[in-house]
This record gives C-alpha cells, sequence and structure tokens, in this order.
C-alpha cells in the first residue's frame, strides 16, 4: 500500500533560492524595526562621523547610522550584554536589518558606546526638539521625576578617608624598600602582585586609583561646606526678615577638613551610596522631565541624592532644549513631588517663565481650599506687599483664613515670605485645579521609569565614571522615545513626519501649546495658576 502524506516540502537543506530574497519581507510591515529605519534617516549623525579620519587612512569604520541601530534595537529588546548582541548580529533578522547585513563584534559595539556618550546626548536633543516643534509632544503641563540606578561598582568598594591615607602611606614605604632593593641587585619578580587586574597591576596604577578617590572625596567636602555655609546665611537672613530668632537647631558650622570617616567608592568614586526601597545600591540619581504623553523633554543623573537639589538642574536643561526653538513654543506648568520643594526652588519659576506646581509636604496633609473663599487673592496680595518691604501685621494675616492665622500664631508681626511661599504653593495642590492637574503627574512620569526598567531592564549602568554612565542614561532616554514614537504614530505617519520635519508647527505656537494644556477648565478658574506669584 503506498502512503500519500500530505507534508508541505520535503526536507532537505540543499536546495538554494531560485531568485535573491529581500530580507525585509521576513518581518511584518508594521515591525518596530522600519520605525528605527525611518527615525535614523531624520537625524543628522554627523557628530559621529567627524570623529574619524577624513583624509582616507587608517582602518575602515562602521557606519553610524548601523551601529546606533543595533543599540537602539537591542535596548528596545531589553539585551545589554555586548557579547549577545554580536551573536543577534549573525542570527537574527531583525538585528541583521538595522545593522545592514553588518556583523561587528561585542568589542566594537561596546567602544561605540563608550566613546559617544556626548554625541548620543546631543542626538537625544536633537530628536527632543523635532518631537517638540512637530506637535506630537504636548509640552502644556510637564511632569518631573526621579529614580536611583545602579552602576558597575559594589558597595563593598566603599573606604573610608584614613583607610586611603594609610593604604597611600603603605604603598610610599614598600616604594622606599624596593627602591632600595633594587639598588642591591636583588631579584624583585617575586615580591610583584601577578594577579591583579590590570588598572591595579602595580603599585604606580594602584596610587593612582587611591589618590583619584582621595581627590574626589575632598572636591565632595568642599561642595557641602559651601552648601552648609549658605544654610547658615539663610537662616539669618530670615531671622534678621521675621526679628524674632528662629525655631530649630542651628545649621553646624562645615569642617575645614573631611572627616577620616567619609568614605568614597574606589571603584567608581564619582558614584554614591543611594538609598531606595529595596535597600541601598551604589549608583546615581536618574531624573528626566516628561511631557503629557509622556516623551522625555529633558533627562540626566546626578550623585546628589537628595532631588531637592536637582529641580534647578533639570530646569536648565530643559531651557536648553527649548534654546532652539520657536520663542512662542513653550511650557505652561512643571508638576513634581514634595521631594523637590524648597523656597529657592518656589523662586526659579521667576527666573524660568514656567509655573511650578509642588506640594510643600505630603500631599494628604495638605487641607482642601476651594477656589471661592477669596484666600487665593489675598494671598497674592500680602506676597507682592513682602516683596515691597512693608510690614504684614497680625490682623491681615487673620483676614486671609484661620488656617494661615493659626500656622502664624507665633509670629508677633509678620510672617516670611518662606512661610507664605509654603502657604501658597500649598493652594495651589490642594485647589480644584490644581488637584486636577497635580493627579496627572504620576500616570505622566512614572511609567516612563517603568518602561526603562522593566521593558527596558535597564536598572542598571555597565560603564564606570559618570560621563560614561550619562551617555548610557540618554541612550536610554533616546530608545524609549523612539519606541514611543513609533508606538505614538505608526510607521506609515513616521515617513510623513520625516518629509514635513523642516515645515513650521501646526497652528501659532501659543494657541497650540494651550489647546494641548491638560487643564479642562476654563482660564477665569485657572487665575492663581496662569499669573505668576511673586515670592521674594
Amino acid at each position: 500500500m503506498s502512503h500519500r502524506y500530505n507534508m508541505i516540502r520535503g526536507y532537505g537543506n540543499e536546495q538554494q533560492f531560485l531568485l535573491p530574497v529581500n530580507a525585509m519581507d521576513w518581518l511584518s510591515e508594521n515591525d518596530i524595526t522600519y520605525g528605527i529605519l525611518e527615525i535614523l534617516s531624520i537625524l543628522d549623525i554627523s557628530p559621529f562621523i567627524n570623529k574619524y579620519r577624513d583624509d582616507g587612512r587608517g582602518s575602515a569604520f562602521f557606519d553610524p547610522r548601523s551601529m546606533l541601530g543595533i543599540i537602539i534595537y537591542s535596548m528596545i529588546r531589553g539585551e545589554k550584554s555586548s557579547r549577545k548582541i554580536e551573536m543577534c548580529c549573525h542570527y537574527d533578522i531583525g538585528y541583521r536589518i538595522v545593522a545592514n547585513n553588518l556583523t561587528p563584534d561585542h568589542t566594537t559595539i561596546y567602544r561605540f558606546k563608550k566613546n559617544n556618550s556626548k554625541e548620543i546626548k546631543s542626538l537625544f536633543k536633537q530628536l527632543s526638539q523635532i518631537i517638540v516643534e512637530s506637535g506630537i509632544a504636548r509640552i502644556g503641563v510637564l511632569a518631573l521625576d526621579g529614580s536611583k540606578f545602579g552602576c558597575n561598582a559594589s558597595l563593598s568598594a566603599n573606604k573610608k578617608l584614613k583607610y586611603l591615607e594609610a593604604e597611600l602611606g603603605r604603598l610610599f614605604d614598600e616604594s622606599q624598600e624596593i627602591d632600595e632593593l633594587e639598588n642591591d641587585d636583588i631579584n624583585i619578580q617575586d615580591m610583584e602582585i601577578n594577579r591583579l587586574p590590570e588598572h591595579l597591576s602595580t603599585k604606580e596604577k594602584r596610587k593612582e586609583v587611591l589618590n583619584r578617590a582621595k581627590e574626589k572625596l575632598i572636591e565632595r567636602h568642599d561642595i557641602e561646606s559651601k552648601k552648609q555655609e549658605e544654610k547658615i546665611l539663610d537662616r539669618e537672613k530670615e531671622e534678621l526678615e521675621s526679628g524674632k530668632k528662629k525655631r530649630g537647631r542651628k545649621p553646624l558650622e562645615p569642617k575645614k577638613e573631611p572627616s577620616s570617616d567619609s568614605k568614597v567608592n574606589l571603584t567608581d568614586p564619582e558614584s554614591q551610596i543611594m538609598s531606595t526601597t529595596n535597600g541601598w545600591i551604589q549608583g546615581y540619581n536618574g531624573q528626566i522631565i516628561v511631557s503629557e504623553n509622556q516623551f522625555i523633554l529633558a533627562a540626566m543623573i546626578s550623585d546628589e541624592q537628595n532631588d531637592k537639589k536637582l529641580l534647578i538642574p533639570m530646569l536648565n536643561e530643559l531651557e536648553d532644549l527649548f534654546t532652539g526653538i520657536h520663542p512662542s513654543i513653550s511650557p505652561n506648568i512643571l508638576l513634581s513631588d514634595a521631594g523637590y520643594f524648597s523656597y529657592p526652588n518656589s523662586l526659579a519659576e521667576l527666573d524660568y517663565g514656567i509655573q511650578l506646581i509642588i506640594p510643600p509636604s505630603k500631599e494628604r496633609k495638605i487641607p482642601e481650599y476651594s477656589d471661592n473663599d477669596g484666600y487665593i487673592s489675598r494671598m497674592e496680595m500680602i506676597c507682592r506687599a513682602i516683596c515691597m518691604g512693608e510690614i504684614i501685621t497680625f490682623p491681615e494675616l487673620q483676614s486671609i483664613g484661620t488656617f494661615v492665622w493659626q500656622s502664624f500664631m507665633n509670629r508677633e508681626k509678620q510672617a516670611t515670605t518662606q512661610e507664605i511661599c509654603k502657604r501658597v504653593m500649598e493652594v495651589r495642590v490642594k485647589s480644584p485645579t490644581g488637584r486636577e492637574l497635580y493627579r496627572k503627574r504620576k500616570y505622566m512620569v512614572e511609567p516612563v521609569f517603568g518602561n526603562m526598567k522593566h521593558n527596558m531592564r535597564f536598572r542598571s549602568f555597565s560603564q564606570k565614571g559618570k560621563e560614561n554612565c550619562e551617555g548610557e542614561f540618554f541612550l536610554a532616554a533616546l530608545v524609549h522615545n523612539i519606541k514611543k514614537l513609533i508606538r505614538f504614530e505608526g510607521i506609515v505617519k513616521i515617513k510623513e513626519f520625516a518629509t514635513n520635519i523642516i515645515k513650521p508647527s501646526r497652528g501659532s505656537g501659543f494657541s497650540y501649546i494651550f489647546a494641548n494644556t491638560v487643564c479642562k477648565v476654563g482660564i477665569d478658574t485657572c487665575r492663581f495658576i496662569h499669573p505668576l506669584v511673586y515670592f521674594g
């Protein structure tokens, strides 16, 4: 009996293709690979190319667009290992397409990421400006937040200053002993330590590592001393304004020398010990400002654990982004959590022209206010009066409302601008309009960190040094924007976006931005949000 199996095709690997095959036909038309290629085609990568020789000499280099395609696609796929990326360039069709069928080795991939930190940052800024000018990012209301990222260094590598000084002294004594032995023509080959890493293989290199760590510790102490002196001056100024000594412990005078118990990491001296919900890590504090539809517009990393000190640097990054954009396109409001509140930060809106909504404390501890109780307009009058040097008396404070009157009971004549500033910010957060705006902060910025840490598996840096880690962070922000752009606009719209990129943005600048503001109530109801309230 003959068998007739309904087999698709018989087994056999010897048969070749009769016609050339287009590898792009093996992926679906909506594959994210095509979106990456379209976006890379509209970006200016001349800063990458300008780093190479232009006289035709030397070894050939890989096309930066192919290298960028590889590292962007790998980060979207959540792959960080350079060796695994190299293997994927041989066997994964998606990698082969974005790499233009090139197969760089793992060393080339790693060096490209390490040696192009500044270029990746400029590429991120370039794409962010394109997204803003084209009207894709809704920038009426922005949100700021931070998250801790680990670095390529161990917590156990943190050493105290007294250890560094003792180790340097020991190495100096050993060097003198070796010099004496060399003068006596004694073989010292057995005294050398041959199994240490390259950067610690000789005593000179170990000295260099220890000296660099000690210099970083002294530099950090100088910065902290300067900040402590500023705190003392601010307290004296506040006491002079109020005419009464401020309650609470006075700031201590800064020490002239760093404490012997001060710690620094020998592997990555620029990193810091960071506190997280899951314990302590060695790493950096990553900061981002995002639009309402979750595009990252500004980013940075810092060794500063306290978010309060990072609001001004982030506003500088945001201002730098909008410097190259038409003046009519600018954000209106910036939301952030209570970790960013301070009196100097509240005054920042006067310099940067953007409304800040920052709760002075946990939101649940702030009482609610009504838009019709006369509190807001009266508070603004008090602020302006203080700015003009007028004395605010107790009855005037009592006229604002019971809450403010009770909070200033310890004052005999006037309240300080710091306290008034805090009350104004509380009103912004807890009034009906402010609550509607501030409620949007969580789902604007926190899902972005969720995408970076969970989907992209970017929880720690693989390189050492702040500059290299910053390049990795900007690469992650760039990849997030590319992924969001592809998902938000779709592959078909990317081409249309690329052809119209040099055209002016839709509508007049101000009207378009105002239309994208998430505030659903009218401008009259937002009277305390849109005019600037002067604090000092």
